[in-house]
């Protein structure tokens, strides 16, 4: 079967299904990863297209407290 035909429920194999060049690995591996990002610039954007224009849903709280073990 062709990488390019599977069925709908297969998983994707990221070893063999992604057409990347070595160039394209080596690129990947050179990108730089900001873990400090910049949060009010991300909530201007969602606030500049309308992401939190929705419809109100009423929401139900619960007085339960849970922990994770």
């Amino acid at each position: 079967m062709s990488s390019s035909k599977k069925k709908k429920n297969e998983d994707l194999d990221l070893e063999q299904d992604l057409l990347l060049s070595k160039d394209d690995i080596q690129y990947m591996n050179q990108v730089k990863i900001n873990h400090d990002p910049d949060l009010g610039r991300y909530i201007d954007f969602l606030m500049e297209i309308g992401a939190f224009d929705g419809p109100y849903e009423e929401r139900t709280f619960y007085d339960e407290e849970f922990e994770l073990p």
